[in-house]
This record gives structure tokens, sequence and C-alpha cells, in this order.
């Protein structure tokens, strides 16, 4: 007994091992529309939907084959041919051949006999016998379950026949050749409602079934499965190949999208070791680094963290908190008021940058510490216009006004501004920052000394990290900061990730998450210069999130991660708060996301 839990447990571990790989391998062509006429567009549906299997219920009336679940819903205008045959042959004709358009598509047709087999077979022979097209397509492989002859009368029917196996029958090789797939009821292996995941012994069951199927080269499905996301991803997690659904539509967008809601890492990292030291100490900071992480909060954060199997720069932070995100004028906010409450304490309406609800331009960090002998410097990987770098630095009620936007910059205080192309810059502002005797660089390699006021605008920085973007983040991060840091009186520096916003806008998780592990590099960075400065707070807040992202399945152990998106836009869903440093326990709770700008200012002692 003690042999059997030990084998049990190495058979769950390796199952485990195989579970990321089990959602790359599943597409639509998985999708089984259960009881297909009972939809309100029979066939149609599901063949628009690209499913790879379709069933049909038959009772033989007067010869034909009436389509329903039971007798008392019986209709002479629903048959077999009318609903499903005549199409198929249309669209067989129509494509040349194929079911599909796509000639590598097939179309199992599951055609349950719900009375004594031998008439209803007979004159299902009989109707198909006008329907050569479909017969003779290899795309269209028809199956027969419910009512069905024993194993060695097979032989007896036609050869474009194939029949529903039990996977507790012993077959003959050539019965074996005959068995379309296997099919077995759910509940008479596990007691399972498709919340949560089954028990280990129940797990085990059906996979030893799956694992039974798949050795004899057969698909396997389970009709009674609870049909809803869980269940579907624990059905794809056990090897099930085909998953039952009434829901066509849902099921579609589920498997139409797990490319994109799935990601394994293949390169991990360790993370920087913290000392804390200063965490948490109160007194006045002569530095603060702010990172953001455009459109983060929690979901994603922890879908990098299992990415990196456990480990995320971020989550060493020990002062953590929320921000609401609100804007002056809508429950959800875009980038432009997010990341003004920021820069300047102050909620505003959407679209606007750096200015009040009335327009109104606001002081911004950069302006304010100037006063006091300090300096600035704005990183970003996007374009050095958009809402968020221009927060910090510019003034207008259009966060498109990219023009005037990198104008602003010109009569800003910001020191240093990094980032990615930006049609802003027309050939009027590039004679004006020349005359501003702003160092102006198109790459981040020629700009290795930065002794006046620079901006860096390098087409590297839009790229994506999957397109080839590099190191060019923690680059630029080390340029700019060993620049500010020789600042005997401070600086303020921000950091923007700005491509985790595209990710959720895109609803691609591994763009979101490979950008986002990215960004924590950079965060570890500023952590060390932080425990070695002693004097410098380290701020992680995202503006706001971005796609509603819930995390479904995942592995800590392997790196994967799997999720799904509710939108492609922005949610109210507070963003997370991560703080490092002295002062660091004063981002700690729910505050409105203007309080970043004033902790920012009490931790530099400086008063509005």
């Amino acid at each position: 007994m003690k042999q059997a839990k030990i084998w049990a447990l190495l058979a769950l571990a390796v199952f485990s091992k195989n579970q990321a790989q089990n959602y790359l391998n599943y597409s639509v062509n998985n999708a089984h529309s259960h009881n297909d006429y009972e939809q309100k567009v029979p066939f149609w549906e599901a063949y628009y939907a690209d499913f790879g299997s379709i069933e049909a219920d038959v009772f033989l009336v007067k010869g034909k084959l009436w389509v329903a679940h039971s007798e008392k819903e019986l209709s002479a205008e629903r048959t077999l041919e009318s609903l499903y045959l005549d199409n198929i042959s249309k669209q067989i004709k129509l494509n040349k051949g194929s079911v599909y358009p796509d000639a590598n598509k097939k179309l199992q047709l599951l055609i349950d006999v719900k009375q004594e087999y031998k008439t209803t077979l007979a004159a299902l022979t009989d109707i198909l016998k006008k329907y050569p097209e479909i017969t003779n397509s290899s795309s269209v492989k028809i199956v027969i379950t419910g009512g069905r002859p024993k194993p060695s009368d097979f032989k007896n029917y036609p050869n474009y026949l194939y029949f529903d196996g039990d996977i507790n029958q012993k077959y003959t090789a050539d019965e074996l050749k005959r068995v379309g797939l296997f099919s077995a009821d759910l509940q008479d292996f596990i007691k399972w409602n498709g919340k949560g995941i089954p028990r280990d012994e129940e797990t085990l069951a059906i996979k030893k079934t799956v694992d039974n199927a798949h050795a004899q080269k057969k698909a396997i499905r389970f009709y009674g499965a609870p049909d809803f996301t869980n269940a579907w991803i624990n059905l794809i997690d056990l090897g099930v190949d085909y998953i039952n659904t009434d829901h066509i539509p849902d099921l579609k967008k589920f498997l139409t999208t797990l490319p994109k809601n799935f990601y394994k890492n293949t390169k991990n990292y360790e993370t920087y070791s913290p000392t804390y030291q200063t965490d948490g100490v109160v007194k006045k900071v002569k530095n603060v680094i702010l990172l953001i992480p455009d459109g983060t909060s929690l979901p994603q954060y922890y879908a990098a963290f299992t990415a990196n199997k456990g480990k995320l720069n971020v989550f060493n932070m020990k002062a953590t908190g929320l921000s609401k995100t609100n804007s002056s004028n809508a429950y959800i906010t875009d980038s432009a008021p997010g990341s003004t409450a920021f820069a300047t304490g102050v909620k505003t309406k959407n679209t606007f940058v750096g200015v009040d609800g009335a327009g109104k331009a606001l002081a911004q960090i950069p302006d304010i510490i100037a006063e006091k002998g300090m300096v600035s410097g704005l990183i970003s990987t996007g374009d050095i216009t958009d809402a968020t770098p221009a927060d910090f630095y510019a003034h207008s009620d259009n966060r498109n006004s990219s023009e005037t936007i990198l104008k602003d910059f010109i009569s800003s205080k910001t020191k240093i501004l990094i980032g990615g192309p930006t049609s802003g810059l027309t050939s009027e502002n590039a004679q004006k920052i020349k005359e501003a005797k702003i160092d102006f660089y198109k790459d981040l390699k020629s700009a290795n000394k930065m002794a006046n006021r620079t901006l860096v605008i390098d087409p590297l920085a839009s790229k994506r990290i999957t397109d080839g973007r590099g190191n060019w983040l923690s680059d630029a991060f080390d340029l700019t900061l060993n620049n500010l840091k020789d600042n005997k009186n401070g600086f303020f520096m921000m950091i923007e990730a700005s491509q985790t916003d595209g990710g959720g806008h895109s609803n691609n998780l591994g763009q979101l998450v490979t950008e986002l592990l990215d960004f924590d590099h950079v965060v570890g960075k500023a952590m060390k210069f932080a425990d070695e400065n002693r004097e410098t707070l380290v701020v992680v807040v995202g503006d706001h999130e971005t796609g509603g992202l819930t995390l479904l399945d995942g592995s800590l152990q392997d790196g994967w991660i799997f999720g799904n998106f509710s939108t492609n836009d922005h949610t109210s869903i507070p963003s997370s708060v991560f703080a490092y440093g002295p002062n660091s326990k004063e981002f700690t709770g729910l505050f409105e996301n203007t309080e970043i700008f004033n902790k920012i200012m009490k931790a530099y002692g400086i008063q509005k």
C-alpha cells in the first residue's frame, strides 16, 4: 500500500509538469458542441466557431432521422439531413473537398442513436448514399454513439462509419480501427462540480483513463462534465481531447485566446537581497526613485512572480498599500490624470496632463525640487510625450498634443528625459531644443556623458522585450542614476514601464509578464542603490490596472501562468503600492493616488 502511494505521488508530479504543455496543444478543434441541435442556430454556430466536433441525437421516424433530445421534442422540420448533412455537403462543395476552408481542419459528426440501432443505422446508411461528398471526404468523420453494434459487428457497416468506444472494452486490432473515439460519463469516475480541482485520487483515475485512450491512439471525451471556465481548465490539465459544451461562444473565446493567455518563462533570475537597514526609518531623504509599471496591479505582479518561479524584487518590499485610481471626472482613469496625481498631488480629468480640471498648469515634482537645488530624470519605454512622462514636465488638456507637450519640456526644470520616438519632434521643436542648449541624442549609447540638460529619443526604447529591446531600460536607469546621484542636494527619478500597459490592452499575457520582469530588474537596482546610499526612498506604483486580469492556473515550480482578461481597457481596481527605504511605512493602507505626491514631498521635507 505504501509503495502504491509513492507511485501515485510520482505520477501526480509528472502530471503536474506536463500541465503547461497541454495549454499549447489546444484550440477550437478540441471543442465539442454537446446536443448541438438545441442551439439557436444548429450546426452553423458551432461551424463558424471552427469546432472540431458536433453532436446530434436521432430518432427514426417514418424512414427519416429526426433530431431531438427526446421523443416529445420531435419535429418533422428538424431532420439530420436538413440541420446537418445538407449543410456539411454544401460546405464541402464550397471548399472543394474540405468541410472547412482550411483543409487541415476536420469535423467529427457524433450521431447519438436513441433507439434500436439496427434499423436506425440501416436508414442512416441509405440516407448517406445521397451524400458521397461527405462519405468520401477525409475532413469529416461520422461517429456513432448511443445505440451501436457490438465490436465484432463493426465490420458489417460501411468504412465511413466509426463507433464510439467503451474505455473498459477490449478490442481486437481490426475492431479498434473502427473506434472513432472513447466517451465516458465523468460522474462514473469522480463526484466533482467543476470548482476547485478534483481530489488527488480522482485526478489519478481520470488521468489513467485518458492515458489508456491515448495508448490506443484514440481521443477521449467525458460527458456529464461541468461546463464553465474552471472545469475546462481542469479537463485540459487532465489531457481530455474534446471539451463538451453547451456554451459555444464562451468556449470558443476561451480556446482561441489560449495562446495569448498562457506564458511560460524560459529565463529566470535571482532577485536582489535587501538589507532593510534603513527600511522604514523615519528621516528626511535626499533622493526618491518612483517606478511606474503602467497598467499594473496585484494580478500582473503575481503573474510575473509565478513566471519567475516565486521570486520578484518588488515583493521583497515590506511596506505595501493600495492607491485609489479614479480621476476627477471618471470612475476609471486613464494614464494622464493617473500620473498627474503622482506628479502634482491633484486629481484632474481624463486626458489632462499636468493641469487641473480647469486647465490651469500645476506645479510638478521636477520643478518643485529644482527650487531646492535638486535635479530630476524621467525615463519611459514608450513615447516621451506619452501621458506618464508628460505628466511630470508638461501642461496640456489633451494628452495627444505631442508637439505642444514636447515644447513644454524645454521650459521644464527636468534635467533628463529619455524615451521612445514621438510625432512631437517637429522641425520647429528640434530647433527650439537646440536653441535651449539641450543636448539631444538619437540613441541611448550616444548619451554616455550627460553634463547638460539632456533629451534622448531612442527607437529601441519603444520595442518590446520580445522584439529585441534587451537591457535598454536597465541601461537607461544606470546612465541616469550615475548622472543624478552626484548632485549634492539630491534627485528625483521617474521610470515608467510603458508596455506592461500594452500587454493589458492587447490581452497578451506574455507581453505583460516579459515587460514586467524587465521592469523588476530595475526595481532591484533601485533597492540596491537605496541600501548603498541610505538616503533614498523607492516607491513602486501603477497608475491604474489594465485588462481586468484574473489568474486561473499556473506553477510556481515550473514558471508558467495561465490567465484571463475581462476587458481590453483600464479598470477601477486600485493599484498596488510598494515602498522601500526611509519613510516607506508611510505608503501602507488604502489612500488616494494624490497621496503618492504628498508622501514624497513629506519624505523630502518639502512643504508644498
